[in-house]
């Protein structure tokens, strides 16, 4: 069984994104940091604010976003970026 994966205080996310622009500013009051994030990373974001949701869904949700496929390369960014998050706080999973 997977961990489902959600956006910590999602309430202290303030966004800045140019129409024009490939990535997004997000600023988190709860840590003072403000991070560029790529399209993949600003979706995963978005989409843990709205509701928990495991790797895999996150996976597939983002292929249909990104209208590619949902192949171990982006199961690893996926991945790789739930990490990254978790490292900065942004994110937190359910114990299993």
């Amino acid at each position: 069984m997977e961990r489902r994966w959600f956006a910590n205080a999602p309430d202290q996310f303030c966004w800045s994104i140019w129409p024009d622009e490939e990535e997004a500013v997000l600023f988190h009051q709860g840590s003072g940091d403000t991070l560029m994030l790529n399209p993949l990373g600003e979706f995963l974001l978005k989409r843990l604010q709205l509701e928990r949701q495991t790797p895999s869904e996150l996976t597939r949700s983002a292929a249909d976003f990104f209208e590619i496929d949902a192949n171990s390369e982006l199961a690893d960014a996926v991945h790789l970026s739930l990490l990254t998050f978790r490292s900065l706080g942004l994110v937190i999973s359910d114990s299993l």
